[in-house]
């Protein structure tokens, strides 16, 4: 059962967290509508396309105001205990700190959770609508990457693509590798060197097929065969995703298909860590607000707001150095994602520690 003193200081962390949310959104918002207005005037965009595009964003603003969010109510809240001699009391009455850093903290994982959630479920959905209706509202063909990774279910087999090269026009693939997975297990494997779209359909050519569903391993070469790929060039271009758009199940699923193509991993295992330890850093925001906040004159509004934009981009900033250094294998892709919320954890920790 919720005691009444952490009922009491989630009421105050809450109350501010709510319009930290409410005010770091309408902020990213208001960001993103000013480079929505020039595309809209260049592309001459109707009013009803602008609503559609700058509401399809508001799931991702959210997601990245959370954390902040709930760093600037800790800091707030904690601030006004302090400042309003509640902290002295509650001490005074054998409440230690790590006790009132309870709710606090509670208050951080829900954060956490509620943001690993939206990352997960809603925002990847959400953003593939927004950049449809870009391409159906500016009427362009989605622009060529340097490779192609999608899925295709049928039935209970699921065929996994991965392309290293597509051309121009979507018709021709080259180093192509599908993993072919029935009831969760792999049981087929077919590396070609090339796909063309050829009179409405796919044609691997010069490959092999690895059957692995039962029995001995069987090993088929072929110069030509017919792919069961349902998606057209077009379709197959608008499957540009970079490991930072992709859910975690999708990179895991993309790591393993390419771990057996020998292709490199490290953009996408750096992004999978990255997936867990972004809605993490509520936690870690939570546990440095405590100490902070308990200091003189944090409790300004001013202030407090002025102290959470330091701290959230000084997070960034790491997160985005130690980010690249994965990606080029400098560091291992664990510590690329979990150091930011180290260094803040850290520093939080020996705060707690100095004031206790």
């Amino acid at each position: 059962m919720i005691s009444i003193l952490d009922r009491y200081i989630l009421k105050q962390v809450t109350t501010i967290f709510l319009f930290g949310v409410a005010l770091f959104t309408v902020m990213l918002e208001a960001q993103n509508l000013f480079v929505l207005v020039r595309f809209a005037l260049e592309q001459h965009l109707g009013t009803g396309v602008m609503l559609r595009l700058v509401v399809l964003r508001l799931p991702f603003f959210i997601m990245l105001s959370l954390p902040m969010a709930l760093l600037l109510g800790a800091l707030l809240a904690v601030g006004r205990l302090s400042d309003h001699n509640e902290v002295v009391a509650m001490r005074t009455g054998g409440i230690s700190l790590g006790r009132m850093a309870v709710p606090v903290f509670v208050a951080g994982v829900l954060v956490a959770a509620t943001s690993l959630a939206l990352g997960e479920y809603v925002v990847p959905l959400v953003d593939q609508r927004y950049w449809e209706e870009v391409r159906r509202a500016t009427r362009q063909a989605p622009p060529a990457r340097g490779y192609v990774l999608f899925r295709e279910e049928d039935g209970p087999r699921v065929s996994i693509y991965y392309a290293r090269k597509v051309s121009e026009d979507g018709a021709i693939l080259e180093g192509v590798v599908v993993n072919q997975e029935e009831a969760g297990r792999l049981a087929r494997l077919i590396v070609a060197n090339t796909a063309r779209f050829v009179d409405g359909r796919w044609v691997f050519e010069e490959g092999v097929a690895h059957e692995l569903s039962a029995g001995p391993r069987l090993e088929i070469r072929f110069k030509r065969l017919e792919a069961g790929i349902r998606r057209t060039p077009r379709e197959v271009l608008a499957e540009r995703k970079e490991p930072a758009d992709m859910s975690i199940r999708e990179l895991r699923g993309y790591i393993n298909v390419l771990r057996r193509s020998g292709e490199s991993v490290a953009r996408y295992l750096v992004w999978l860590h990255s997936r867990i330890a972004l809605p993490i850093s509520s936690i870690t925001f939570a546990l440095l607000a405590l100490p902070l906040g308990l200091r003189p004159h944090r409790s300004s509004s001013s202030i407090g707001l002025g102290l959470t934009v330091l701290i959230v981009l000084v997070y960034y900033i790491l997160f985005t150095v130690f980010v690249a250094l994965g990606e080029n294998g400098r560091l291992p892709a664990f510590l690329a994602a979990w150091l930011p919320n180290l260094f803040v954890g850290a520093a939080g920790g020996i705060l707690l520690w100095r004031i206790r």
